[in-house]
């Protein structure tokens, strides 16, 4: 099949949130071609986002609980508490997916149909937004024929989700020790993010971060693969925007 007949990317799911059953579309790009993130390298990417609301507009007037839930980096409220807001830019990548989706661009297909072209290939579960906003079945279906996978959730202490289920999946987003060891206790492994450095027993740096001198990128290391993977926990300095802040802040304490 030459290049310019492939699909720009596939809707897997259109439907109500699993968080608050508002409006969700998720959809798989980044297929082919290289990445230009000198971090991850190459991953298959996935969004999860409102269907009805442009992302920056969700942002903005907090609809994006819908797909990002009660995360504390959710720009709505990071604003109100001074947490790190979330890093994503969703005025660029996340936006044009947004645009493309509205123009018809992508083709439906179930997650079943999508993960044979996926065989082989690296996927990012939840490139923007948090993957249990989606049915956790499509995301076992979309990762059946890939070579590795990576993903992480913030709702991992919401009453509905299930840790059995998720656990191989995606990896326990954690903002401090106490909540890393919570998510040790539903059998999760651990995504932390520290200020400072402040690395615990059980844990490794990122492998692919600057501290860790960027070892290698995330499509080689996949060690963020959720209870797929025998390994320690990972932990990651706090690079979030006014994280030199943070750092100073703590350090006055």
């Amino acid at each position: 099949m030459f290049k310019q007949n492939l699909p720009l990317g596939y809707i897997l799911y259109e439907g109500p949130s699993q968080i608050d059953g508002s409006p969700i579309v998720v959809i798989v790009n980044k297929i082919y071609g290289q990445s230009a993130n000198s971090k991850t390298g190459h991953m298959v990417q996935t969004f999860i986002i409102r269907s009805d609301f442009d992302p920056v507009d969700a942002i903005n007037n907090g609809s994006d609980i819908s797909i990002c839930g009660d995360c504390i980096h959710r720009p709505f409220l990071a604003k109100q508490t001074g947490e790190a807001p979330c890093y994503v830019n969703a005025g660029q990548s996340v936006k044009s997916v947004f645009k493309a989706y509205k123009r018809g661009r992508y083709i439906k297909a179930s997650a079943s149909e999508v993960a044979l072209y996926l065989s082989g290939l690296i996927v990012r579960i939840g490139t923007y937004g948090d993957p249990f906003a989606a049915p956790v079945n499509i995301w076992k279906d979309l990762i059946k024929f890939a070579a590795g996978h990576a993903g992480y959730s913030h709702q991992w202490q919401n009453p509905k989700f299930d840790h059995e289920l998720w656990a191989p999946l995606v990896m326990a987003s954690a903002d401090n020790i106490d909540q890393a060891a919570l998510a040790n206790l539903h059998g999760m492994r651990v995504f932390r993010v520290s200020i400072g450095s402040d690395k615990q027993a059980g844990e490794v740096s990122c492998p692919a971060s600057r501290e860790a001198g960027s070892k290698t990128t995330c499509n080689n290391c996949l060690l963020c693969g959720g209870t797929s993977k025998q390994a320690k926990d990972i932990v990651i300095q706090d690079h979030a925007r006014g994280h030199e802040k943070r750092v100073i802040m703590l350090a006055t304490v």
